[in-house]
């Protein structure tokens, strides 16, 4: 009989569903790729996307957080999405083969929701394969899983939690003014960024670039 430790071995991370499902609190500190969130008395760090990270307000003020906890052989992570439809979402891309949790948030985090669910539904192979760690093999293994499946997916039309305004612009003034950058600098390099719009990954690094001029 095998021991528990070579039957863990590779083992498909357990999504706790119901265990900390949301945090609502104090943002104590916040990062490109972690929230910190104290709730009663209790600091949570939570990994997060590039996408949440835009959408974050100002650390000292109160932020909500829809988590999802992941169970590893040796490790427990609290992940956080800045709504319920970048959740599910998440929750998705992590059951096609060869997408882990690193590379879900990668995805979220490097296409608008929006933009994301139309390459997936569109099976748009080239536009998938922009997202930094994703290949050809892995964008059509996402195509084929899930584009039948983003119908059911509840309230596509708000799944960027931007209430108006393009998400990506949104997305990227809000992380380059979180960095410290005031938005009358940051608004025209986010204009001459429009055109080609990298995904946002590459644009705040694109955007950090300039402005460090």
């Amino acid at each position: 009989m095998r021991s528990s430790k070579h039957r863990l071995r590779g083992a498909v991370p357990l999504y706790a569903e119901g265990m900390i499902g949301r945090l609502r609190g104090e943002l104590i500190q916040k990062l490109p790729n972690l929230a910190l969130v104290e709730c009663g008395g209790v600091g949570y760090a939570t990994a997060i996307s590039l996408s949440t990270y835009g959408l974050l307000p100002e650390a000292g003020t109160q932020v909500t957080l829809h988590t999802e906890l992941l169970v590893r052989e040796n490790e427990i992570s609290l992940l956080g999405f800045s709504s319920t439809q970048e959740r599910e979402l998440y929750r998705m891309l992590v059951k096609v083969d060869g997408v882990g949790p690193k590379l879900a948030l990668a995805a979220l985090g490097a296409l608008s929701l929006e933009d994301l669910v139309q390459a997936i539904r569109g099976r748009d192979v080239k536009a998938l394969t922009r997202i930094p760690g994703v290949g050809k093999k892995t964008a059509e293994k996402m195509c084929f899983e899930l584009s039948e499946k983003m119908g059911g997916l509840s309230g596509l039309d708000g799944l960027s939690g931007v209430p108006s305004g393009d998400p990506w612009e949104e997305s990227l003034r809000s992380a380059m003014t979180n960095l410290g950058f005031k938005e009358d600098v940051v608004l025209p390099v986010v204009a001459d960024l429009r055109a080609s719009k990298p995904p946002l990954a590459e644009a705040i690094r694109l955007a950090l670039k300039a402005l460090q001029r």
